[in-house]
């Protein structure tokens, strides 16, 4: 998780990393570029290659399940909850 400035709310988070190109605006994607660094770096999320065609290095469309329910079943899940 990280801080955030977001008014409504203290930390966020992101279990999905990637994406496929589908339009014309795509071609100047800053995230695309982004992952390619990310993933030279060892970034661990920015592992997963996405195909040439549709996405580039590191940018496979990705579900990081285990970050996932490591950080619902950890310790900030209490807070969470209470809430809701």
């Amino acid at each position: 998780m990280s801080k955030s400035a977001i008014e409504w709310t203290e930390v966020t988070w992101n279990p999905v990393t990637g994406c496929d190109r589908v339009a014309a605006g795509c071609d100047n994607c800053y995230a695309l570029t982004l992952a390619k660094r990310l993933k030279a770096m060892g970034a661990e999320k920015y592992q997963n290659d996405g195909d040439p065609r549709t996405s580039g290095p590191g940018f496979a469309v990705t579900i990081h399940a285990k970050l996932w329910t490591s950080r619902i079943a950890g310790p900030d899940h209490a807070s969470c909850s209470s809430t809701r």
